[in-house]
This record gives C-alpha cells, structure tokens and sequence, in this order.
C-alpha cells in the first residue's frame, strides 16, 4: 500500500465519519448540547487535557468511518443474499413493493459492481469484459502497469459518497422518527443527491477503466 492512498483511505474514512457525527449531531444538537455543559460542569478537570482528548477524537471519528464502510458492505451482502432468494420477486402489496424498490434503488444501484453488471448486460458490440471477474482482472493489469491511477480517484469518490449518501438516509430515517420533518426533509434531498453522485461516479470508474485499457493495448509494443 503506498503512501498517498494511506492518506487518502485516511481521509475519506475520516471525513464520512466526521460528516456522520454531524448529521446525527444537527439532529439531537439541543440534548447533545445541555449534555456537554452539564458534563464539563461535572468535570472541569477534563478541560486540562482537551489536547489528549482531541489526540484520540481523531482516530474514534477515523474508526467510525470503517464501521460506516463495513455496515455499507454487510448491506450489500444482505442486497445479494435476499436476491438469490428471489425475495424482490414475491408477490406482495404493491405499495410494499414500491418501498422495497426504492430502498433497493437507494442502497445499491449506485454501487460500482451494479455499473459493473449493467456495462455487461448492454448490447453494445465493442465489450472489454463480460463478467465482473474478467474486470477485477483487468484492473489489476493496469495496477501492474501503473496506469491505474486516473480509474482510483473515481472509485474512491464512489466509495465516498456511498458512504455519504448511507450516512444521509440514516439521518432522514432519525429525523422523521424523532419528528423533525423539515431536517429530515433535507437529509432526504441530500440523499437524492449522493446517491445521483455516486451512481455517476461508478459510471465514470468504468469508462475510465475502460478507456484506459484501450490505450494500453494501443501502445504496447507489437511482437
């Protein structure tokens, strides 16, 4: 792992999980508010080692973004367990149907392994790859040809903003449970937007792979 995606993983985990905190944090900002003037008039002494305090904030809010990173994965295999069980294809009301969808629409269909499986369901004749195996594969190639490079930064803004737009639909399920209908109005538009960001971003991963596959085999040297 080199350097520069070290930073980078650090700070897209960092920065979901900060963006997570104040989500949740906007929402119940009245009771998280009196809790911490009643906590540091409870424990004044803690003020002495705010620089600690803010040493091991950093790493928790960090760690908070991969718990955010592994509940977005673990949702994904929940998505493929129940469609080997044909679960979306049951028959059931239509308004419950209509939901399930959409939160299917929602939690998936921005994923890259989606923009995946629909770059090998089109019809189009001029296919690099016709399985997801197939473009891990070519992926890697072009990892060991350290071109990879320009296809990373759309895959990690894609990871970015699955993460965002997960973190947005918990938020808009907080705020309309806790009756805060116009937050959780926001939060919801939000997720709309996240997820449209995200989606074309996947998209863009696998032109970019795509793309950059073709120049490789152009210009590498005939035999």
């Amino acid at each position: 792992m080199t350097t520069n995606f070290t930073l980078r993983d650090f700070f897209v985990y960092l920065l979901t999980g900060l963006t997570l905190i104040i989500c949740v944090g906007t929402i119940f900002f009245d009771d998280i508010f009196k809790w911490t003037i009643d906590f540091f008039s409870k424990y004044e002494f803690i003020k002495d080692f705010s620089f600690l305090v803010t040493i091991f904030l950093v790493p928790a809010i960090y760690l908070l973004g991969h718990l955010l990173g592994s509940l977005s994965y673990n949702l994904l295999q929940l998505y493929i367990w129940l469609d080997k069980l044909k679960f979306f294809k049951r028959e059931m009301p239509k308004w419950k149907y209509f939901i399930l969808i959409k939160l299917q629409q929602l939690l998936y269909r921005q994923r890259v392994v989606y923009a995946i499986i629909t770059y090998t369901k089109s019809e189009r004749t001029d296919k690099l790859f016709k399985t997801i195996g197939e473009f891990w594969t070519i992926c890697a190639k072009l990892q060991i040809e350290k071109i990879y490079a320009p296809a990373e930064y759309w895959y990690i803004l894609n990871e970015l903003f699955n993460s965002i737009n997960l973190i947005f639909f918990i938020s808009t399920i907080i705020s309309f449970v806790t009756g805060h209908w116009i937050l959780g109005t926001i939060y919801f538009i939000l997720t709309i937007f996240a997820f449209k960001r995200a989606r074309q971003y996947a998209e863009h991963f696998i032109q970019t792979v795509c793309n950059l596959t073709t120049v490789s085999q152009t210009t590498q040297p005939s035999k």
